[in-house]
Formats: C-alpha cells, structure tokens, sequence
C-alpha cells in the first residue's frame, strides 16, 4: 500500500512538472492550469498577510502575471510553490508598506493593540469554537510589525516549515524563531488579557 501510494505522489509529480515545463513553453492552456491549481494558495496567504480581500485579489493577480513573466527562470530544482509563494510575499510586502504610508494601518505605540472590529470580550464565552479564535488571530497578526507578520503568516496560519520560511523570505532560520517568538507572545498576551483566555487554551 505504501509503495502505492508512493507511485501516486511520484506520478502528480510528474503530471506537475509536465504542465510547468509546457508553461515555460508559453503554452497558454497549461499556465491556466496552474493558475486555476495554485489561485487558492496564493489568495489565501495574501489575504492572510494583508488582512483585505481587495488587496489579496490585485496581489494575486500581479504574482500570475509575474510568474507568467518569469517562469523560464524557475529552476525545477525547486519546489513550485516556494517559488510562487516567494513572489506572492515580495508583492505583499510591497504592497504593505504601501497601504502603511497610506492609511497609517497601525494603531499607535501608546494604544492598545486590539483591533476595533474584533469581538467585545464580554462575548468570549459565545465564541468559543476553534475557528473563532482563529479569526482573532488572524486579525490580531495584522498588528505585528512587518516581518513578524511574514514569519507568523507563513508559519502559523500557512502551516510551513521554518526551513520553508527560511527559502521564501530569505531570512536566517535565527531570526525567523525570535520573530515567530515575539509574534506569539504579542498575539498571547492580548488574548489572555483581553478574552480571559487562559494560557493552557493556546
């Protein structure tokens, strides 16, 4: 059963890298393979970086039409994904420093960093469930500073690993921990002050 299983990984492999090598081709029909295969993971970490559907949805479509633009650089060697994820994160990182100069989107030092549309913590004891509070962390990343808002996304709310963080952002596998360290703590003590949540609970 394993090694069948293994023969069914190895073959999506290779269906994989057929449809990127026939984009490299500039086979129109592939790439829309690939955009319609991968459009979801790279909404999904934008939206979760920039917190704005809107934002998400211009950064998705500018990252296809970089990696349409570029794709015969990707090395096969690499992991496609990382190789997409790297240049959804390149735009949002843009595009977050410049919704910052803009709408001023972090709440001053001498505030609380609780956003203004999350839950009143009276309402803690309705909401509960696993997935409520994932959406107050999720809301609550969106005041970190810039790269722990990368680290946190990536890590915690995509699911990679810190070798994986490491190779889309470039950053040492030490500076990666301390920042995930922080934004942890951040996003920790909010809760625990701010919902009654208690430390065990996280």
């Amino acid at each position: 059963m394993r090694e069948y299983k293994n023969d069914i990984v190895s073959h999506l492999g290779k269906v994989e890298e057929n449809v990127v090598t026939r984009s490299q081709c500039r086979d129109l029909a592939a790439f829309e393979q690939l955009v319609r295969k991968y459009q979801p993971y790279a909404f999904s970490l934008a939206m979760k970086f920039l917190c704005d559907e809107a934002e998400a949805s211009d950064v998705v479509q500018d990252s296809f039409l970089r990696v349409w633009k570029n794709i015969d650089r990707y090395d096969p060697n690499q992991k496609f994904t990382t190789w997409l994820y790297k240049i959804v994160v390149n735009l949002c990182v843009d595009r977050f420093r410049a919704l910052k100069r803009s709408r001023n989107i972090f709440l001053s030092r001498d505030r609380d960093p609780v956003m203004e549309d999350l839950p009143d913590e009276r309402d803690w004891e309705t909401m509960r469930s696993h997935e409520q509070l994932a959406d107050i962390i999720r809301t609550l990343s969106g005041q970190l500073s810039r790269k722990q808002r990368l680290v946190f996304t990536l890590r915690d709310l995509q699911d990679l690993t810190v070798d994986e963080v490491a190779e889309i952002t470039g950053l040492s596998i030490g500076s990666i921990k301390t920042n995930l360290h922080y934004a942890r703590k951040s996003i920790r003590d909010v809760l625990v002050r701010h919902y009654g949540v208690v430390r065990g609970d996280l």
